[in-house]
């Protein structure tokens, strides 16, 4: 007999948190999160995202008792004050080769959602679009890069097995710095140049807060018709950029400036996974060892963020954000670098960075069904 719970004391939730374990092995190309920050992710009490929203976990138990399976439904605030379109979230699913098992998870997700007053369920998104969102349905050799996922294909048949269908596809696109073609994104960069005064300036890492106020700006501005889109708190930007600073790159860390007023953000850096994969997602003293030690491995930058206003959009700023770190880095240790994410449907971007060498690599979908 399958029991489905929910989790509502510690012992559950660590055997909610851990229970990937049972899912992927030590050869897989799975990285596990840094467990102490997941498990205060996911507690109620000590949860960032609880402060503004809700979400309950389940855990799939067998006849014996042992978990089979886990996930959350999600009821994300702020894309509801956003778009008022009744969509309810599913995340952090995980579940061994059963369908039988993941119809009930998926049930238990959308009965909680109904009880909401939601009419969709949409993921998966961890918990939200700022954060791991999507299925990994293409390309399962490859390792995760930061803040992406990876999980095994036969999910994409327990996922579409409990009746749920593509809402949209998320890509990633890969280049050898080597095979940049550099000279192409000078091209667009100079034009547009002589149809305003842009410059590309690093950000200073040493006052990271007051620059989070403009990448903050920007991304709201700049991503603001795009699908599912949800702004960051200024809160949740501080908090990620402070996260993320000791690994942030001077030369990959822009701010376009037109007028002196700022209109674009790009934000790359080293593919830390390499190192949290390393230590097992464990930072005690001998996992932070390794942790530096596998630093010295990653020879791929992922590129996590660019935007750029609206109204200053076709003016060469991202193929001049794209020479700038290509040029930055030729001569590096960095190798590669992947653009992730981007939907399939922002021709724009795919554009440029097909033109300048990168072939799609990866591919995430977001899946969707009425309740």
């Amino acid at each position: 007999m399958l029991r489905i719970e929910t989790v509502g004391n510690r012992a559950q939730l660590r055997e909610f948190v851990r229970f990937p374990l049972r899912i992927y092995t030590g050869d897989s190309p799975w990285v596990p999160p840094i467990w102490r920050e997941e498990t205060k992710r996911l507690d109620r009490e000590r949860g960032p995202f609880f402060e503004h929203s809700d979400a309950a976990l389940f855990l799939a138990r067998d006849d014996a008792g042992e978990p089979v399976g886990r996930i959350a439904a999600i009821r994300f605030n702020r894309h509801l004050e956003v778009y008022g379109d009744g969509t309810g979230f599913f995340g952090f699913f995980e579940c061994v080769d059963d369908e039988a098992v993941a119809k009930c998870l998926f049930e238990a997700a959308a009965e909680w959602l109904r009880g909401q007053g939601l009419e969709r369920m949409r993921g998966p998104a961890s918990f939200t679009i700022n954060e791991e969102i999507g299925l990994l349905i293409e390309n399962f050799d490859e390792p995760p890069t930061l803040l992406t996922t990876w999980n095994p294909p036969y999910y994409r048949r327990l996922v579409e097995s409990a009746g749920l269908a593509k809402a949209e596809d998320l890509l990633a696109r890969t280049v050898a710095f080597a095979d940049v073609d550099v000279r192409y994104l000078e091209r667009l960069a100079k034009a547009g140049a002589r149809n305003g005064q842009v410059t590309i300036r690093r950000a200073n890492l040493a006052r990271l807060e007051e620059e989070v106020e403009i990448l903050v700006t920007i991304y709201a501005e700049a991503w603001r018709e795009n699908w599912g889109a949800v702004p960051f708190s200024r809160d949740e930007f501080q908090k990620l950029a402070g996260d993320l600073k000791p690994f942030l790159l001077p030369d990959c860390t822009l701010i376009a400036e037109c007028g002196g007023e700022p209109v674009g953000i790009c934000v790359a850096m080293p593919d830390i996974n390499v190192a949290v994969k390393a230590c097992g997602g464990r930072l005690g003293p001998l996992g932070l060892l390794r942790f530096m030690l596998a630093r010295r491995r990653i020879d791929l930058i992922r590129g996590l963020v660019a935007g750029v206003l609206k109204a200053h959009r076709n003016k060469g700023i991202e193929s001049a954000f794209g020479a700038q770190i290509a040029q930055s880095l030729l001569a590096s240790r960095y190798k590669r670098i992947e653009f992730s994410w981007m939907l399939e449907s922002n021709f724009r971007v795919h554009r440029v960075l097909e033109n300048s060498g990168a072939k799609v690599t990866k591919r995430w979908r977001v899946y969707e069904r009425e309740l």
